[in-house]
């Protein structure tokens, strides 16, 4: 849950009163036994143990139980992340603690409208035998820690299973090589106390909350970094043989696929596949990347994208429509319930590729089958007014792994989990941008008038460069007919006006003369002779050709830009589309509500129809150019990076 890092707020001390109470309820919820008087002194007395009851003081041991639990220097703070395929927003509080000789660290998270409080690894190394402890391959626990989910399947040491482990209770699982030291915490889906022989079967079985490595296990006030886990942890009851007993017998010869993956199903990719099942992998049925796909299988992904939406939507929401707001316009089926959850993201999977043809027929479809209701509205568009979410085939849906993202949303995903310097929950708030144009010169200028090829240079450099080669050669000054004019050399007329000749060089060559500006102009508009890169830069970031940043490396091609589309949808409606965020830092799942609130209208945000996947589109109803444009300028955005096109009017 945690692989984007939280937003976490100032910490406050907890009182001695809400300290004791959280601890106890701690005790509670994961039954935790406190010796009682007698366990620990069996010669007490009943009059003393009456005595110390009458007293209400607690005894040593619980003291001692609320303190390992809960520390007395314990802080809480509330927190806010993005968790899940679609980037919801997750809100809850952190109790951070340290105990003797350690650093601070958080140790407890709460999270959602479930009161309950989950324990972070650091906990668990403190306190062995809280929750029931469930073990895994090793090369499945490194899969573990990128999000995904533990799959039935990948489970070892059992049968018998931990008696706890049961559907919602709270385990931790540890690897083969250190089998007593938890690295992994999540929440069962299934009770996994009850199951017998797992090879074969299929569906997660934990889903993953935090693990050694993510972003609560490597938060701290000083910013050192997580700690790294001991090699062994007294305390854990652990039966090593049987562990090593249930791996030997996991059935690596079994020739069952697993087809219902859970969402984040582990998929391992350095052992063989016999050794992938074994571990409870469920693999992804992509079509081979040079194979195009059938029109079934596309037909089948759009329907199986649309289950997954819906499924996804019924776990993370609230009755009766759990988030949906009703009625679904087409454009937000297609771009925010369909796009996102293809297994596939191809552009050979689009509407177009359908059976359908069009997302009118695909409503229409998804009517006849009984999983929504439709309704056509005047002008023809027909919207999703009613969603079966109790039909067997939401109920029973298995989720899939969804594809990771390109490199590009990546990098825009690590510089949205930068902390803003504003505070604000947006990085790219209050952001300062400068797109700054350069040029690398071709062999035919190098080294005459420009040193080197291999470098970047910007326009007043190259200026100089010219004015020194006019300085370096007098002969071009005589005889001009004024000063701003030099006469034409071998080097000039052959390297620069005759690498692509138009009517004005003609001219040039004829007259035997150029102006300078004109010159230079000539030498940066004409691609043969400086190749045009550009470079963004952000806040107080600064290049110097002469001594270059490795970190900013100029990209080749026009700069770019952000396109802003004013297009009519469905008969007289007008939309505005969004696109082109990403290179500038900006995060449209961010920035889609904060249009929604701004234009008080919907907003969607979707795969960019002919993008290159993990480009993101924004949908906003009506035309909200001068939002946009006021919004964009508050993350950094000048007016002249944005291309508007409107649509809307009638092509003359």
């Amino acid at each position: 849950m945690f692989k984007k890092k939280p937003q976490v707020k100032n910490l406050s001390p907890l009182r001695s009163s809400d300290r004791r109470k959280l601890a106890d309820q701690i005790i509670a919820d994961y039954k935790v036994h406190v010796p009682t008087l007698e366990e620990i002194d069996p010669t007490c007395s009943a009059t003393e143990v009456q005595a110390h009851q009458a007293s209400h003081n607690p005894t040593p041991a619980l003291s001692s139980t609320r303190t390992s639990l809960i520390p007395d220097t314990c802080l809480s703070a509330r927190f806010t992340t993005h968790a899940g395929p679609d980037a919801t927003l997750v809100s809850g509080t952190v109790y951070v603690g340290a105990h003797p000789g350690q650093e601070e660290r958080i140790l407890w998270i709460q999270y959602g409208k479930d009161a309950r409080l989950y324990p972070t690894v650091y906990t668990l190394w403190r306190n062995p035998g809280l929750v029931p402890l469930l073990h895994t391959p090793d090369f499945v626990v490194d899969k573990l820690r990128t999000g995904a989910d533990l799959m039935t399947p990948g489970l070892v040491g059992g049968p018998p299973w931990p008696e706890a482990a049961k559907t919602g209770s709270v385990v931790g699982v540890a690897g083969l090589e250190r089998p007593s030291v938890p690295v992994w915490v999540g929440v069962c889906k299934i009770d996994v106390s009850s199951l017998g022989r797992v090879q074969g079967a299929k569906g997660a079985a934990v889903e993953g909350v935090h693990w050694e490595g993510d972003e609560i296990w490597n938060w701290s006030q000083t910013g050192s970094g997580g700690r790294a886990a001991p090699e062994r942890i007294e305390g854990w009851e652990l039966e090593i043989a049987d562990i090593a007993d249930g791996v030997t017998r996991v059935d690596l010869d079994d020739g069952d696929e697993d087809e219902g993956q859970e969402e984040g199903g582990v998929a391992l990719e350095a052992p063989a596949a016999a050794s992938q099942e074994a571990a409870g992998v469920d693999n992804v049925d992509e079509a081979p990347p040079g194979r195009e796909p059938t029109t079934a299988e596309v037909d089948e992904a759009f329907v199986q994208a649309f289950l997954y939406a819906i499924y996804s939507a019924k776990r993370n929401g609230e009755p009766p429509h759990y988030g949906l707001d009703l009625p679904i316009q087409p454009s937000f089926l297609i771009s925010n319930l369909v796009q996102p959850h293809l297994r596939v993201q191809t552009p050979h999977y689009t509407i177009k590729k359908t059976s359908w043809k069009n997302t009118k027929k695909f409503i229409k479809f998804l009517d006849k089958s009984v999983l929504v209701k439709s309704k056509d509205r005047n002008g023809g568009e027909t919207v999703i007014v009613d969603i079966d979410f109790e039909d067997d085939r939401v109920r029973n849906f298995s989720p899939y792994r969804l594809p990771k993202p390109k490199p590009q949303a990546a990098t825009a995903a690590n510089e949205d989990n930068q902390t803003a310097s504003n505070g604000g929950s947006d990085p790219s708030l209050g952001q300062k941008l400068t797109l700054q144009t350069l040029y690398r010169a071709s062999s035919k200028l190098v080294p005459d008038l420009i040193p080197s090829k291999a470098t970047c240079y910007t326009a007043s450099q190259i200026s100089s460069f010219l004015k020194r080669y006019i300085e370096n050669h007098p002969e071009l000054s005589k005889n001009a007919t004024s000063s701003r004019f030099i006469k034409l050399d071998p080097f000039i007329a052959n390297s620069i006006l005759s690498s692509s000749p138009s009517i004005s060089d003609t001219r040039t060559l004829a007259a035997g003369e150029i102006a300078r500006d004109a010159l230079l102009k000539r030498i940066l508009d004409d691609s043969h002779l400086c190749i045009p890169h550009w470079l963004l830069l952000r806040n107080n970031q600064t290049y110097d050709p002469e001594n270059p940043d490795p970190a900013l490396k100029p990209k080749s091609g026009p700069p770019p830009h952000v396109n802003i589309v004013v297009e009519k949808r469905s008969g007289t409606k007008v939309a505005t589309k969004i696109s082109g965020l990403e290179v500038f830092g900006i995060n449209p799942h961010l920035l889609g509500p904060e249009l929604q609130k701004k234009c008080a209208g919907s907003a969607s945000v979707g795969q960019l129809v002919g993008g290159k996947p993990g480009t993101l589109e924004i949908l906003v109803q009506g035309d909200q150019r001068d939002v946009v444009e006021k919004e964009l300028a508050r993350r950094g955005v000048d007016r002249r990076w944005i291309i508007v096109e409107d649509k809307t009017k009638k092509k003359k």
